[in-house]
């Protein structure tokens, strides 16, 4: 079984209880995750769940950033046009013949072979409020 480098959106779905991404990480035996994701991870976690968000990321193999994966996301940005961090995530999966698992459909083409989209989260459209009555 090819191996898997988590996008930063399935990271934060785990961690935030969504039972897709959860389903998703136990595929796996082993996963890893860009360092990009490792930093995007801890950016955003609240002060009072650091300690346990750097404990989780520490179950996955964390791929530093290199010459090669560099080169290839300006590859990648040039020709997808995408946010540099996801060019470099996605080098990196590219750069390490791994399948690259995210939920982002916007930066990642879920026709491409290196990338699994498990799940798409459904989005609120109708935000007014409930009529009462």
């Amino acid at each position: 079984m090819v191996r898997p480098l988590f996008d930063t959106n399935i990271l934060i779905d785990y961690l935030n209880a969504i039972p897709a991404a959860a389903e998703e990480l136990d595929r796996y035996e082993s996963a890893a995750i860009s360092i990009i994701t490792w930093m995007e991870v801890l950016a955003g976690a609240a002060p009072d769940v650091v300690d346990a968000t750097r404990r989780f990321l520490a179950g996955f193999q964390i791929v530093p950033l290199q010459a090669a994966i560099a080169e290839k996301a300006v590859q990648i940005r040039r020709a997808h046009r995408i946010r540099l961090p996801d060019a470099i995530i996605w080098a990196t999966a590219a750069t390490n013949s791994m399948l690259l698992v995210t939920r982002n459909t916007k930066e990642f083409p879920a026709s491409s072979p290196d990338v699994r989209i498990p799940c798409v989260l459904a989005t609120v459209t109708d935000r007014s409020p409930p009529s009462a009555g």
